[in-house]
């Protein structure tokens, strides 16, 4: 009963991870208040994967933690694939509002987001 709750919570802390690599899409007219937005989605996705890791006693810590930080980055990358093909479309660009293209616009600080925790999911996979 314990690995379920800890691979439901490694879900819900990969849902927030994943949540914060697109919210880095999103330009702000504040730097900071981006920030504190990802950092605040950031906090609740750490809390979850600690408690999942609690659960199993932290064995095996370095590879849960890899593999939910890669699977959530993988899947934000996905996520930012499928949209990117989806605007090479014509009709997907007819459907849009203009404005509606610019509620992505900050491409720099997503695909860093998403680079960076890949990076370190895969450092601590490397390191398990």
């Amino acid at each position: 009963m314990r690995k379920v709750f800890s691979v439901a919570l490694s879900v819900v802390a990969g849902f927030f991870f994943c949540t914060v690599s697109l919210l880095g899409f999103i330009p702000t007219q504040s730097p900071g208040m981006k920030w504190g937005v990802m950092v605040g989605l950031t906090v609740p996705a750490i809390l979850a994967l600690c408690c999942g890791l609690a659960l199993e006693r932290f064995h095996g810590w370095k590879r849960d933690t890899g593999t939910v930080l890669l699977c959530s980055s993988g899947f934000a990358a996905f996520i930012v694939l499928t949209v990117a093909c989806m605007l090479m479309t014509e009709d997907f660009r007819k459907m849009m509002q203009i404005n509606t293209l610019e509620l992505f616009s900050d491409h720099f600080t997503g695909g860093a987001t998403i680079v960076g925790f890949a990076g370190l999911g895969w450092l601590l996979l490397k390191k398990s």
